[in-house]
């Protein structure tokens, strides 16, 4: 994934779509997983998201 600055609104929301879309299709493969899987996912997910939260607080 390559990091991109949207100009306008249309732009913002096109990145929006393709953001949801991939959190749907996340979403239907983990519920197919085996419990014990999920709960692995579900951790690395975290950590990922705990890390990138640090980069939402610089100015």
């Amino acid at each position: 994934m390559t990091n991109v600055v949207a100009k306008n609104k249309q732009g913002v929301e096109k990145y929006r779509a393709k953001i949801f879309k991939a959190k749907e299709e996340c979403r239907k493969e983990l519920a197919r997983l085996p419990f014990e899987e999920k709960i692995e996912a579900l951790i690395r997910l975290q950590k990922r998201a705990n890390y990138l939260k640090k980069f939402s607080r610089l100015p």
